[in-house]
């Protein structure tokens, strides 16, 4: 019974390393429409510090959620993108997503059970 208990706090937390915050949800959702630029990035995440940021994109990177490329040129530009890993949560992430939605009209329309 404790293997189990370690193996469900475990999973636990890798799940809410993940989701239980804003920021690596939200970038983890940009990136399913493909690869994304730091500026990009910070572009649709306007209220992010900088530094908040590029903390969160290295720990999906340690995590293997996302993986970081650079691109020596004219200008130096990194991008990022989803692992095949990454690519697994989106339809979690849907389901989340339209839960949210559901859960939201439901608290402004309540119907009766």
């Amino acid at each position: 019974m404790a293997g189990i208990v370690n193996d469900l706090t475990s999973t636990f937390e890798i799940v809410r390393r993940l989701c239980g915050d804003k920021w690596k949800f939200l970038i983890i959702c940009y990136l399913f429409n493909g690869p994304k630029r730091y500026g990009e990035l910070q572009y649709h995440l306007d209220s992010i510090k900088p530094k908040v940021l590029t903390e969160n994109l290295k720990e999906l990177e340690d995590l293997g959620i996302i993986q970081r490329t650079s691109y020596e040129g004219n200008t130096l530009h990194v991008e990022y993108c989803l692992t095949h890993l990454g690519h697994t949560l989106q339809p979690i992430f849907q389901e989340l997503i339209m839960w949210g939605l559901n859960y939201s009209q439901e608290r402004r329309n309540p119907t009766q059970p």
